[in-house]
C-alpha cells in the first residue's frame, strides 16, 4: 500500500467516522457535514491518485451511510417531539435500511430507488426547520406529503441515476461540472 492510499484511507475512516459524532451536538449542520463527508471519499481518493477502496467502495460507503444514517434514526427517535414528522422519518428509515439489507442479499440494484434515501433529505428538511424554530411542526398530512415530494424527488432521481441506470454521480459531476479529468 503507498503513502497515498494510507492516507487516502485514514482520511476517509476519519472524516467518515468521526463527523457524525458531530450528530449529537449539531443535529442539521452535522448532517449537513455527514452529507459532504458522503462525497469527500470519493474526491479525496481521487485527488490523492488513490483507488484502494475501488474494489471494495460500494460495501465501505454502504456501511459508512447507515453508520451516520442510523446516528440521525437515533436523534429522531429520541429528540424529535412531532409524532408525524417522527413516525414519518423512521418508517423511511427502515425503508431505506431494508432497502439496503435486500440489496446486499440479492444484489438487486434497483432496489435502491424503491427504497430511495428519501429519509436523509427529509431529515435535513425537518432537522433545518427546527434549528430555525425549536417549536416547528408538521401541521397535517397534506403538508407532510408536500415536503416528501419536494425532498424525495431529488432523491429519486439521484438513485435512478446511480443504482437504476448505474451511472456514478461522482463521475458526471466530476468530468461535466467540475471539469476534473
Amino acid at each position: 500500500m503507498s503513502v497515498a492510499d494510507l492516507v487516502a484511507v485514514a482520511l476517509i475512516v476519519a472524516v467518515r467516522g468521526l463527523v457524525p459524532l458531530l450528530l449529537l451536538r449539531w443535529p442539521f449542520w452535522a448532517a449537513l457535514a455527514c452529507m459532504a463527508g458522503d462525497a469527500f471519499d470519493s474526491a479525496i481518493q481521487d485527488a490523492l491518485g488513490s483507488h484502494v477502496l475501488r474494489p471494495w467502495y460500494h460495501d465501505v460507503d454502504k456501511a459508512f451511510d447507515t453508520y451516520y444514517l442510523g446516528f440521525e434514526a437515533w436523534i429522531v427517535y429520541r429528540r424529535w417531539i412531532d409524532p408525524l414528522a417522527r413516525t414519518t422519518a423512521l418508517v423511511l428509515f427502515a425503508v431505506r435500511l431494508g432497502a439496503a439489507v435486500l440489496f446486499e442479499i440479492t444484489g438487486v440494484r434497483a432496489l435502491f430507488f424503491f427504497g430511495a434515501n428519501v429519509f436523509e433529505n427529509f431529515y435535513i428538511f425537518v432537522a433545518g426547520r427546527l434549528q430555525i424554530d425549536a417549536s416547528y411542526r408538521i401541521r397535517s398530512v397534506r403538508g407532510l406529503v408536500l415536503i416528501l415530494a419536494i425532498t424525495g424527488a431529488p432523491k429519486l432521481l439521484q438513485e435512478y441515476v446511480m443504482h437504476y441506470r448505474e451511472s456514478q454521480t461522482w463521475e458526471f459531476v466530476k468530468r461535466n461540472i467540475l471539469m476534473w479529468r
